[in-house]
């Protein structure tokens, strides 16, 4: 491993962090509001990254996929650390809350332990939605695309912080594919940004919650959370919420090439019809439930489907009120997640539909031991690797969720409301069940609780075996 291009690598994302805190520091002087804990973390921030970058001149830009995923690694929770330093200089969360509170930015998770967020400095609030909006498209993305010292070792960094299976090139070089992709997600955040303002938000609440919408995080500066805002404003945020859980190779085939093939693709199909299917289930309970208008129950139905299976984590009202069917449902939609080079969470919905393909391999193995069953997906074969990833990435995310529900559980949790969390921080969505649910927070956690539920949004944002090759032996063979 090159350990000295690595350090240079992850003082630089260090560095990232306090560049973009300056952001929410002119904010502050503009409204008149106290700029000293961000500049204090600036400080910090970008002192680390000059010692590094300085201790790391010499190093050569060498990459092994090994120190591509020690960096994207080791690079979240820095990050983590380092966005977290605002909240507690300026007094409002202690360190393992404000790990918590950054970690669950920079994942898109959603979940704060922020008990009365109203109350928060506007510029403080602007850094938060900033973390969504960095880490939804990814922070090393960003510095491969600004960075062209990295070269083709770039590559073994978008390998590993890229979510998915498939890791497709929209363009020959990796440079111009981080930067488009970057092109994309900032352009959709602008048209977020306008509907927003023209449904009656603030612009610091449009810019907020657009952040929040297209990383599909959750963040929101109001308690009642999207509750808060108009209805058009919730048709709005569903419409982003959409855009920011499908593959990003989608809008940029639709939006650049006008491919509207892109829209046949599998994956894109199983999304929508997922969505469909489950809106309509909940249309037809909710009916019977609630004493709404058929728009409104038309909204809140699909609002929260989409809010949950992109794991963005807004809510327009209560769910944990509806009946006990829908609030398994969100569970499984948690599960599911968004579409692979989205900027959603879960096992993602071409896992889904892989594990599904194999149903009738099998079936014809059993009927005919002899005829090669061959599963294909957008008419191409799937390989066996694709198929063991999935099935194991699917095994091991599940037990791992267990694991983690049953460390909160022996910490005095009520076991619903520790395996919903270990779920929605797993799975990057935000609200849990019971004590962590819809309209609740995660500050009567304990502190080794926040730090293992951060730990495991990282893990979640990066996909298990990322972080698992970190604890082989073969990994730190020279």
């Amino acid at each position: 491993m090159n350990i000295l291009f690595d350090l240079r690598m992850l003082s630089l994302l260090i560095g990232l962090v306090a560049v973009f805190q300056c952001f929410p520091v002119l904010l502050a002087l503009g409204l008149g509001e106290d700029p000293t804990p961000l500049v204090q973390s600036i400080l910090c921030s970008g002192t680390t990254c000059l010692v590094g970058v300085l201790a790391s001149r010499r190093a050569n830009t060498t990459m092994t996929p090994r120190d591509g995923f020690l960096v994207t690694s080791l690079g979240w929770f820095l990050v983590a650390f380092f966005g977290g330093l605002p909240y507690v200089l300026h007094g409002g969360l202690d360190l393992p809350s404000a790990f918590f509170e950054a970690a669950s930015g920079f994942t898109t998770t959603g979940s704060t332990t922020m008990t009365d967020i109203e109350i928060w400095p506007q510029s403080i609030l602007l850094w938060r939605s900033c973390t969504h909006w960095l880490g939804g498209m990814g922070m090393v993305l960003m510095m491969i695309a600004i960075l062209p010292l990295l070269g083709a070792g770039g590559t073994q960094l978008m390998k590993a912080e890229v979510p998915g299976p498939t890791k497709d090139r929209m363009t020959p070089r990796l440079i111009s594919t981080a930067r488009a992709l970057w092109g994309v997600y900032t352009l959709i955040t602008l048209v977020g940004v306008g509907g927003f303002v023209l449904f009656g938000m603030s612009l610091l609440d449009a810019v907020n919650h657009s952040f929040a919408a297209i990383a599909t995080g959750g963040f929101s500066t109001k308690n009642l959370s999207m509750a808060y805002f108009s209805p058009a404003a919730q048709w709005w945020a569903i419409l982003i919420m959409f855009l920011g859980g499908a593959n990003f190779l989608i809008h940029y085939r639709l939006l650049v090439h006008r491919d509207w093939k892109a829209l046949t693709y599998e994956e894109f199909i199983g999304y929508v019809i997922i969505i469909c299917g489950f809106t309509t289930y909940c249309v037809l309970v909710l009916l019977r439930s609630e004493n709404w208008s058929l728009e409104e129950t038309i909204r809140h139905s699909l609002f929260q489907v989409v809010s949950i299976m992109t794991t963005t984590g807004f809510v327009s009202t209560d769910w944990e009120k509806w009946p006990a069917v829908l609030q398994l449902l969100m569970g499984l939609l948690m599960v599911i997640g968004g579409m692979s080079g989205s900027t959603g969470g879960g096992i993602k919905v071409v896992r889904v539909i892989l594990l599904l393909k194999t149903i009738p391999a099998v079936t014809t193995r059993l009927l005919q031991p002899y005829q090669v069953a061959i599963s294909k997906m957008d008419r191409h074969p799937i390989s066996r690797e694709i198929l063991e990833n999935g099935v194991a990435t699917f095994i091991l995310s599940l037990g791992y969720i267990l694991f983690g529900g049953l460390l909160l559980h022996a910490m005095d949790m009520d076991l619903l409301s520790a395996m919903g969390a270990s779920l929605t921080a797993w799975a990057n969505v935000g609200p849990g069940f019971n004590t962590v649910g819809a309209m609740d927070n995660f500050a009567h956690v304990p502190n080794l609780g926040k730090i293992i539920l951060a730990s495991m949004m990282i893990v979640g944002r990066l996909e298990i075996f990322t972080i698992l090759l970190l604890f082989s032996h073969k990994f730190w063979r020279t």
